[in-house]
């Protein structure tokens, strides 16, 4: 609960980019893994799509550190005039996502269920041997 509290906090002080670097800064220094974040556009969102977006990169940066073997991850945030998109992209060995999906593991629908309470919508794409990218991709927020 402190730590959900401290990244709220985070998150309220730095904003969603600058909670992401620091979480990246993190895992980076924690792991070894190569991390860049990049954001293009205006990212100034509602604090519960902030802390949404923030919560599916979390799971997806955890996925990539215990299951896929990474050794760099990529993390881009788009703003346009329609809206937001988060991809989460690392180079690992990648996996079938409808067996995934079937086991309920992964914290896939977890992240599924995130992106849809926000109004949008996630997609995994990923293969065996081939990486993973995680894109969640939410419309106009003021409508939140």
């Amino acid at each position: 609960c402190a730590a959900a509290l401290a990244t709220l906090e985070v998150i309220e002080e730095e904003g969603l980019v600058g909670a992401l670097q620091q979480r990246l800064n993190a895992v980076e220094g924690r792991t070894g893994l190569r991390v860049c974040l990049s954001a293009d556009g205006e990212v100034e969102l509602p604090a519960p799509v902030e802390e949404g977006l923030y919560r599916i990169a979390q799971e997806a940066l955890n996925n990539a550190l215990r299951h896929t073997a990474a050794t760099s991850v990529a993390v881009r945030l788009k703003a346009d005039g329609e809206g937001l998109e988060l991809a989460i992209q690392d180079d690992g060995a990648g996996f079938d996502v409808a067996a995934a999906a079937d086991r309920g593991g992964l914290g896939l629908a977890t992240m599924r269920e995130r992106a849809e309470a926000l109004g949008g919508r996630l997609e995994i794409v990923s293969h065996p041997g081939m990486g993973t990218t995680v894109k969640v991709r939410v419309g106009r927020w003021e409508e939140l």
